[in-house]
């Protein structure tokens, strides 16, 4: 299918820690659904991203479409300039959008690429923090009422279809802005029943039905994420294969809604760029099994970068078993590289030399080895342990110098105080310090099958 992947994200602002600070703790659910909606978009390794902005400048009865070189934006309007953003743009997937629409009855008129709106930059933030760094589309709705919104999402299809490539689509909104009296758009009743219905809706993977809630709730909702929503579940044909919703929560007044529209099954990802021959896992379990044997041998070893995106700054712990037995395990929680093929080398050769329970790596255990690597997404601060999942979330317990890290899917953890205890034992911690509690995602890549870690 050229459209793999279709999610729905925010664009609050807030949600970005760097801006939020002191309040970040209050939407780090949110925070935490974003970065996993963004790793689903970057597991399909797509040739061209489509973002629908309901904040890019409008027109009255066209799309807008984006055709320039390069995305740019900041957020000094939101206070925080330093939070850039710097993309390369899809000229030559508009001109084959733009080639498309008119067979949908649709128009649609040119944007700039630069000073990108928050309904644009909040998303691609997220994006970018993932890995993402391909040619990026940026659409523009017409003002609401039109109706064309289905029309403009098959023309998407078709166009992703006519590219050859696989393009996956971003819709960006937030739900009611009239959730409590301090709400940005003052305080209605029977806003919140729009975000109950919405959010069933696509929880059920309903999405017809979600994308055509009435008029009257939607403007006492004052909300901004049907429309959007609609041109990406046009574009996937409203085939709700793979849908979750990821998170909800209204803490500041707006409805944060996180959700994937619509994802092909696992088997039919592509884990890398159609000219490598390999896939992901074993290129970085090759990665890592050459810079053991290289250190063993007392030689320089240099990784094969990894194709894009992945070959990005990561966090990563590397895993040795022997006979399904724990050999060895080392990592960091925050990159040291740049690259992340540096990054497996390195811990692949610190769990096999340096980890202080076992003695070093035997040449002649080289051959019966098995690798298990772990990507892991940034630590998150955690302001209560309802936060923690240990089926879902690693966890990182520091206090001063010490520090105690958990990787996800621990045999032996029942539960989350399970996972704080572990973890805090680990560390050295009887809970009394002043601790602090981050949690993070992993993405395991095997050389053969495993599901669950061991307790290390």
């Amino acid at each position: 299918m050229a459209i793999p992947c279709a999610v729905l994200m925010c664009h609050a602002p807030i949600v970005i820690p760097e801006i939020a600070g002191p309040r970040a703790m209050l939407c780090a659910q949110t925070t935490a659904a974003m970065i996993e909606a963004a790793e689903r978009v970057i597991a399909h390794a797509p040739d061209v991203l489509v973002i629908i902005s309901p904040h890019a400048p409008r027109d009255r009865t066209r799309f807008g479409v984006v055709r320039t070189a390069t995305l740019a934006g900041d957020f000094a309007r939101f206070g925080s300039p330093q939070v850039e953003l710097q993309l390369p743009g899809a000229p030559a997937a508009a001109r084959v959008l733009l080639e498309s629409i008119a067979e949908y009855g649709v128009d649609c008129w040119e944007l700039r690429g630069d000073g990108l709106d928050h309904g644009a930059l909040v998303p691609l933030h997220f994006l970018v923090r993932a890995g993402w760094s391909g040619p990026t589309l940026l659409v523009s709705l017409p003002y609401p009422g039109t109706g064309l919104e289905p029309a403009m999402g098959k023309a998407l299809a078709e166009a992703a279809r006519r590219s050859g490539q696989r393009w996956s689509v971003l819709a960006s909104g937030d739900m009611s802005h009239r959730l409590t009296p301090d709400a940005p758009a003052g305080y209605h009743p029977e806003a919140s029943a729009f975000d109950r219905a919405f959010c069933s809706l696509i929880g059920r993977g309903e999405l017809a039905r979600a994308c055509a809630i009435g008029a009257n709730a939607r403007d006492i909702a004052a909300e901004d994420v049907v429309d959007s929503c609609t041109v990406a579940a046009a574009a996937v044909g409203f085939d709700p294969t793979g849908h979750r919703l990821l998170s909800y929560e209204g803490p500041f007044g707006v409805g944060y809604l996180e959700a994937v529209l619509h994802e092909q099954p696992l088997a039919e990802r592509r884990g890398a760029a159609s000219s490598i021959p390999r896939s992901i896992a074993a290129a970085a379990v090759e990665i890592a099994r050459d810079a053991i044997t290289a250190h063993l041998q007392g030689v320089t070893y240099v990784p094969e970068r990894l194709p894009e995106p992945w070959e990005r700054p990561c966090g990563v712990f590397v895993t040795l078993r022997r006979g399904g037995q724990l050999r060895g395990c080392i990592g960091h929680i925050q990159p040291l590289h740049e690259g992340l093929s540096q990054e497996i080398a390195d811990c692949a050769v610190a769990a096999a030399t340096h980890d202080p329970r076992f003695a070093p790596l035997d040449p002649s255990e080289l051959d019966v080895l098995e690798f298990e690597i772990s990507l892991l997404s940034p630590p998150e601060p955690v302001a209560h342990i309802d936060a923690l999942d240990p089926e879902r979330y690693g966890i990182v317990v520091s206090a001063g110098a010490r520090r105690g890290v958990l990787l996800p899917e621990v045999a032996g953890i029942a539960d989350r105080h399970d996972q704080l205890r572990f973890a805090l034992r680990k560390a050295g911690l009887n809970g009394d310090e002043d601790i602090r509690i981050e949690r993070f995602q992993v993405r395991k890549l095997c050389s053969e099958s495993r599901t669950r870690h061991d307790l290390h």
